[in-house]
């Protein structure tokens, strides 16, 4: 983990305390540095494809650079021979969020060294949570550096190590079981196993970098909020990864749904919805990469997420209960824990895990 080693941490102190020691004018300046040589130092070459995508962001016309920023991401994400750029998948989402957002004219062209000090931050350059340009700056120039941002910065830090070394690790190590998974018990155990490893360890990495960025005062969006307590399946994706939820909602699902409904479909607004759900979750699941067990992950939870909206407005809510809840949040989590095995297997054990899971295989 690249939070653990010596050199980023040597990075992050130089970085604090020199984000303390120039005028608040210079903060974004002194983050760009810093984030420019925590990239080289852990990323070698790829500096250069990071600095030139930012670069188009900023200078190039809306429509050119939002090509080549995809264009790039999926020429990585086809290609799973090569090392991918750390943080691509984040960085391309933040960077076309910048051009999406300057396109329609809510936000003015950032001083080259915003947008630099926003593209290489480095606690969320590894794994996220996904920002907004606007409050990231704010936030920038709104720091303080203060003994409680520094107290919930080191806490926040240790339960994001607690959750990744103590139950992510140890979770993994029942999840590596799967090759040589035996019988519906143990096919079972390994996928609920890999459900919660999933959200420990990924979580785990979302509460470092918020606490990192909040010693320096930076708030961070938080990404993750208990989602396996969601009672329905849109609860669940309100709850889980967060950040990314809400940019498919902002980017692609909102405009898909605003397209169709000029079209023919207007008068079938359940037919609208399921169609961007699935173009929607095909797209997030080729964002995690481009196999078929991803998209098919993609692609589960975009007709979850269909007929749920279907039921949601043909049947009336059923109770209020205590009893009912708890049976939502039961159904939704063996529905997201089914859903879950095409995500780590390649497609063709996740049939054959699945056919052990309900009694169709030994």
């Amino acid at each position: 983990m690249i939070f653990t080693e010596l050199r980023f941490i040597v990075i992050f102190i130089l970085m604090a305390i020199t984000f303390f020691a120039v005028p608040r004018h210079r903060r974004a300046m002194t983050l760009a540095v810093w984030g420019i040589v925590f990239y080289a130092t852990f990323a070698g070459a790829w500096i250069g494809l990071v600095l030139v995508l930012t670069l188009l962001a900023l200078f190039a016309a809306a429509p050119i650079a939002g090509m080549v920023i995809v264009g790039v991401l999926i020429a990585v994400k086809a290609m799973p021979q090569i090392v991918v750029p750390l943080g691509i998948s984040y960085l391309a989402f933040e960077l076309l969020h910048v051009v999406i957002e300057r396109r329609r004219g809510k936000i003015a062209r950032p001083p080259l060294c915003d947008l630099l000090a926003f593209a290489f931050f480095a606690p969320a350059r590894i794994a996220g949570p996904i920002k907004r340009l606007p409050p990231f700056l704010a936030s920038i120039q709104e720091a303080e550096l203060s003994a409680e941002n520094i107290w919930r910065g080191l806490l926040r830090i240790l339960f994001g190590f607690a959750k990744k070394y103590l139950l992510a690790d140890v979770l993994a190590l029942t999840v590596a079981e799967s090759s040589y998974v035996s019988s519906m018990k143990h096919a079972w155990t390994i996928v609920l196993a890999f459900a919660l490893q999933l959200f420990f360890d990924f979580s785990a990495y979302s509460d470092i970098a918020i606490g990192f960025a909040r010693i320096l005062g930076i708030r961070l969006p938080e990404n993750f909020n208990w989602p396996y307590l969601a009672a329905n399946i849109r609860e669940f994706w309100e709850r889980w990864h967060i950040t990314l939820s809400h940019w498919v909602r902002d980017y692609i699902f909102t405009p898909a749904g605003r397209a169709l409904f000029r079209t023919r479909l207007r008068p079938y607004p359940a037919v609208i919805a399921t169609i961007s759900y699935l173009v929607t979750f095909a797209i997030v699941g080729a964002w995690h990469g481009l196999s078929a067990g991803f998209i098919l992950w993609g692609v589960y939870h975009g007709l979850l997420l269909a007929a749920y909206n279907v039921i949601r407005m043909k049947v009336p809510r059923l109770s209020d209960a205590p009893w009912y809840r708890a049976l939502a949040i039961a159904t939704t989590f063996l529905f997201v824990t089914i859903g879950w095995v095409p995500f780590f297997l390649p497609l063709d054990k996740a049939i054959h895990m699945w056919a052990l899971m309900f009694g169709a295989a030994r």
